[in-house]
């Protein structure tokens, strides 16, 4: 039997995870205060630690750099520290991500781990400072870690703030009132995209099978283009729906084809991605479809 523990912000909501309140155990806790994440984690004995936590939207990392900054690095270093102070055992999983590695020479491409890191947002360089500072506390505190760098990753539940669950709410949306306008910013670009349950099945088994220290890439390994994504998610929908491109949706920074050699991590864990796009697409918008029904 597995007993989960989830930390998450006094001031969130838990509606995102309505369906499974009955099945973990949620604690809420502040990761930029060290003490209340020692007294939470005080004389517990977990085995995985998965640290999820972080300021995730690299467009939002340019209005909000300090915020980034802090809740990705110090709040990291204060779980970090915590758990050597108890002595902890666990395992540790520290979650990178794609964007550490910037614009890259196409002869670099598929992008392997030994890639050099180039980041070009405020979320980049805090998600590089979260990977050395894993692999920092993995040599000199002798704790459990193994980090991963996830490309970009999309499902039901993830935050409009997003592109795909941006296309997918709008739609959804346009469906209630007969069409209308969907507003989207750079359809030119190209994204390595997988499902986010695949993902999370990496995560587990980047614990369970990784080696303690290393840094693995996780992705599909192919490309995809934001426009053929968007007209995939349209042809779920029977509206009129018009294409409006604006400006300000636009990335100040977005590297246009980057796409994962996930080798060295299918090679130590056997993980390799199993749903194909358009079922991840489509139960996208169903989710979306389901939160105006609810």
């Amino acid at each position: 039997k597995i007993q989960i523990t989830g930390f998450i912000h006094p001031k969130h909501s838990t509606d995102n995870i309505g369906f499974l309140k009955d099945r973990i155990k949620l604690v809420k806790c502040d990761i930029l205060d060290k003490h209340s994440i020692f007294n939470k984690i005080n004389n517990t004995d977990y085995d995985y630690v998965f640290h999820l936590a972080a300021f995730s939207s690299p467009t939002q990392s340019f209005q909000n750099p300090k915020i980034t900054l802090e809740n990705n690095i110090i709040g990291q270093l204060n779980l970090l520290e915590a758990l050597v102070k108890i002595k902890s055992k666990a395992k540790i999983l520290i979650i990178g991500s794609s964007d550490e590695y910037g614009e890259v020479n196409k002869s670099n491409l598929p992008l392997n781990e030994l890639v050099p890191l180039s980041p070009q947002s405020p979320y980049a360089v805090s998600k590089v400072a979260q990977d050395l500072l894993g692999y920092q506390f993995y040599l000199h505190h002798k704790l459990q870690i193994v980090r991963l760098r996830p490309f970009n990753h999309i499902g039901p539940r993830q935050a409009a703030i997003f592109v795909v669950p941006a296309f997918a709410s709008q739609i959804a949306k346009l469906e209630k009132i007969g069409g209308g306008d969907i507003n989207v910013g750079n359809l030119q670009t190209w994204r390595d995209f997988t499902d986010v349950r695949d993902i999370v099945k990496g995560y587990f088994l980047a614990l369970d099978k990784g080696k303690i220290g290393e840094v693995y890439n996780i992705g599909s390994g192919k490309l995809y283009k934001i426009s053929d994504i968007l007209n995939q998610l349209l042809s779920f929908s029977k509206v009129k729906i018009n294409i409006k491109k604006d400006k300000k949706l636009f990335r100040i920074s977005d590297n246009n084809r980057i796409y994962c050699d996930y080798s060295k991590f299918q090679k130590q864990t056997g993980w390799k991605p199993k749903i194909p796009i358009k079922k991840t697409l489509f139960d996208t918008i169903e989710y979306e479809r389901q939160l105006l029904i609810n």
